[in-house]
């Protein structure tokens, strides 16, 4: 290419790329933040990690749906904004895409995942009331699954309190790690009232609570991994207008409506499907169930055999679901009671025999004195004592104990009892000042009635009353 002057420029020339030790391009310092990276192929999606450890696809199904259902109940007891609970229950999906439902705890990540949630949409939340919540949702889940009605017990504050909340702490510090801290989502909220608006459907009221109730049904498949969030509010909205009361006709001609915002047809009809099956479910999920189908899997893993499943998930019988004590409470009181070489040191009437070796008496008498050296003790001080008190016993009379308990009473004793004797005077003043005035003002009520019976009595008022 030429310049002005007529010289040809010389093209610029692209700087080589340096090459890794092993003679690659570097790829690792690209860092791909968006989010549709996790937009998943039909191989990934079809081959989880769950079904490398021997869980059948049902069960991972089963549990997907599980761990979302728990999210959005506990948004709706921790008041949650649903946006919240949506980036929640996607967070959970992603995660589980990359791990083993075998490997990993679903209810610690369900739980770290909300309290991540939480976080990201400006609406933090407690790691204690999280556990607290998903601890009542067990307890519900269990009763179904036993089809029996117990009373639900609060969470005992224990040993396994503190070892539940550091597992939900560490399984969401897990989460970030395996999802390379891109936790951004695209929810199509605010899409399906945009597209509604440019349809000229925004008066249709129930048409868009229904659409965003199949968007938020939907969070509990895993279509928000494998569709844009665009073609899901399409697909909501496709979905949403031919079941509301009446129908709704959305242009179809020349082409249909959802390709003006780059939705496909094909798409749409599978989210539709996927969603259709979704309400096609006739039975609930078994929790108790699929506990134990994972901690039948984990035990033939070498790893993780003679693991607990969670502890979170503990049989009914429990001590701690029944708010008592463990059996190692019972003993560590037991053992305080105990000698040394292993006897019990209680008698059969329930008292200690024996005085522990080194121990001391907390009686005042013995205690007072106990530190005082030896020069502070001499005879001569106690006959100086004994003598000036039965020289004040004589001026005064009384007794010995009477001056003992006046000698023990400290100067800020005697002050605050002045003090106190202040305040009641003063009390008794006012009230003697109030008496006082309320007698005053009563007289002068009383005069002032008098002077007017007085004057209406006098002849000259009865004159006055006469010209009038």
């Amino acid at each position: 290419m030429a310049d002005k002057t007529g010289q040809q420029e010389e093209p610029v020339k692209a700087k080589p790329q340096k090459l890794s030790s092993f003679g690659l391009p570097r790829l690792y310092s690209r860092v791909d933040i968006s989010a549709d990276k996790w937009l998943l192929p039909i191989e990934k999606m079809s081959n989880p990690p769950s079904l490398a450890d021997g869980l059948d696809a049902e069960a991972e199904k089963e549990l997907r749906f599980l761990g979302c259902e728990l999210i959005q109940s506990a948004a709706i007891l921790l008041r949650l904004p649903q946006v919240a609970a949506a980036t929640a229950q996607i967070l959970y999906q992603r995660y589980f895409y990359q791990k083993s439902f075998v490997r990993n705890n679903f209810e610690h990540t369900a739980m770290a995942c909300v309290l991540m949630a939480s976080k990201i949409e400006e609406a933090p939340r407690r790691p204690r009331d999280i556990t607290n919540v998903f601890h009542r949702l067990k307890q519900i889940n269990r009763n179904k699954s036993h089809h029996r009605d117990k009373k639900l017990q609060p969470m005992m504050l224990d040993q396994h309190y503190i070892a539940l909340k550091n597992q939900v702490i560490k399984a969401e510090r897990r989460v970030l790690n395996v999802l390379g801290f891109v936790v951004h989502v695209k929810h199509p909220h605010k899409l399906i009232y945009a597209y509604l608006h440019a349809l000229q459907c925004t008066g249709n009221t129930q048409l868009l609570k229904t659409a965003w109730a199949y968007m938020n049904d939907g969070l509990r498949t895993d279509i928000f991994m494998q569709y844009a969030a665009e073609t899901i509010a399409c697909a909501c909205i496709f979905l949403a207008a031919r079941t509301v009361e009446p129908p709704v006709s959305l242009p179809q001609e020349p082409f249909p409506w959802f390709e003006l915002f780059d939705a496909s047809d094909r798409d749409v009809q599978d989210i539709a499907l996927i969603l259709t099956q979704l309400y096609a479910r006739k039975r609930s999920t078994n929790f108790l169930k699929l506990e134990n189908q994972i901690a039948g899997l984990r035990e033939k893993i070498p790893g993780l055999a003679g693991n607990k499943v969670s502890k979170f998930a503990q049989p009914s019988n429990d001590d701690s679901a029944n708010n008592t004590p463990s059996k190692d409470h019972k003993s560590r009181s037991t053992n305080r009671d105990s000698s040394p070489n292993g006897k019990d040191r209680r008698s059969q009437n329930g008292k200690v025999e024996g005085k522990r070796k080194g121990s001391r008496s907390r009686s005042r008498e013995s205690s007072r004195h106990r530190n005082i050296p030896k020069r502070y003790k001499s005879p001569s001080r106690d006959k100086d004592r004994r003598r000036s008190d039965k020289m004040l016993i004589d001026k005064r009379g009384g007794s010995r104990n009477d001056l003992s308990r006046s000698r023990d009473r400290s100067p800020r004793r005697d002050r605050d009892d002045k003090d106190r004797q202040r305040r009641s005077d003063s009390k008794e003043r006012g009230r003697d000042r109030n008496k006082l005035d309320r007698r005053a003002r009563e007289k002068e009520v009383i005069q002032t009635l008098g002077k007017r019976r007085r004057d209406s009595s006098s002849p000259e008022s009865r004159s006055r009353k006469n010209k009038r």
